[in-house]
């Protein structure tokens, strides 16, 4: 955990595009690179204690076969590195958290955990029964779309929002039951409210802003953030310019984000939504992972308590991991169902 940081919080980040990333870029997770803004040995050193990785097919032609491919990638990796490290005893640990005893065993030993999110349902490609697929190879949150529609709901770049289809609507029915965190970044509005309607679970905003300070469509408005509290989800701020502010953007003009969700909806809301390794440009004092220093040390500044600090930083997000990985076991992959 980096130094000054609320130390009865771990520190999470609720959103990086580091899995796909690194393939256009060649370079590894598992191994330290000065390419991207964050990889596995980065992280440890920045002071995360877990990191939600996406996999976003955005409009591939062949979405399934892509995302099924880099989740095999991930898992051999991710063997092979356990191998490693149980033969070297060396620095960073790993644990990716799949069920309620890897979220025990990321809390007990103080491992740098992972967990896996589609962003996007695309590589269902209209096939709803292939969330049982996703989930039995690992992942544990979705989002419904990405910028544009899909047979599930519209995304925020669409003309027309046609709402939450019921192909969508028996998606979130279906992910819920199976233990999924339903993720409502990317959507159009009243493709928004209509999850909602659905939804009897926390929600989350992994990675978004405050539309009132910075007027982009992917930001959010009060009544959505007010929604989103209600439901005891997070907003995970992110750190892409364009959402921040016009112009210079620096951690300052991130912080009055922090600053307007904490005034409107208090300390249970706010967490981090980097989204690392899918933004083309950074505020010019947070350029990576490894910067997340100097923003703890502003927060501070600011005068930001312990607990404000903590919560932002991945206790709200913990809080709505934690109840969904201390859920009983889904019923629905038991041989008699």
């Amino acid at each position: 955990m980096p130094t000054g940081a609320a130390h009865f919080w771990p520190v999470i980040d609720g959103h990086a595009d580091t899995l796909v990333q690194s393939t256009l870029e060649k370079r590894s997770f598992f191994q330290h690179s000065s390419i991207g803004h964050l990889d596995l040995f980065r992280l440890w050193e920045a002071g995360i204690d877990l990191q939600i990785l996406a996999i976003c097919a955005e409009k591939r032609s062949h979405p399934y076969q892509f995302t099924l491919d880099l989740l095999r990638d991930w898992e051999r990796a991710y063997t092979i590195f356990q191998t490693c490290q149980t033969n070297s005893g060396s620095a960073p640990t790993l644990i990716w958290i799949r069920n309620k005893e890897d979220f025990v065993e990321w809390e007990a030993e103080c491992k740098l955990g992972v967990i896996l999110a589609l962003e996007g349902l695309e590589p269902l490609e209209g096939k709803v029964q292939r969330l049982i697929e996703f989930y039995q190879l690992g992942v544990r949150i979705i989002s419904l779309t990405w910028n544009w529609d899909n047979p599930f709901a519209s995304g925020v770049n669409c003309e027309r929002d046609s709402g939450l289809t019921a192909l969508g609507r028996t998606a979130v029915r279906l992910a819920e039951e199976l233990g999924y965190i339903v993720d409502l970044a990317h959507l159009g509005y009243n493709s928004f409210f209509d999850v909602l309607e659905v939804a009897e679970q926390p929600v989350l905003v992994s990675h978004a802003n405050v539309f009132n300070l910075c007027p982009h469509r992917r930001n959010l408005k009060d009544e959505q953030i007010k929604a989103i509290a209600e439901t005891g989800g997070t907003v995970g701020l992110t750190f892409y310019p364009p959402f921040i502010n016009k112009g210079q953007v620096g951690i300052g003009e991130l912080v009055k984000h922090l600053d307007y969700l904490l005034q409107g909806w208090g300390e249970e809301l706010p967490a981090m939504g980097g989204d690392f390794d899918g933004i083309e440009v950074t505020p010019s004092n947070l350029r990576s992972v490894l910067d997340l220093e100097r923003l703890i040390r502003y927060l501070h500044a600011q005068g930001l308590s312990l607990q404000t600090t903590g919560s932002f930083l991945g206790g709200n997000l913990y809080r709505v991991l934690k109840r969904s990985f201390s859920a009983p076991d889904q019923s629905f992959f038991h041989p008699d169902r």
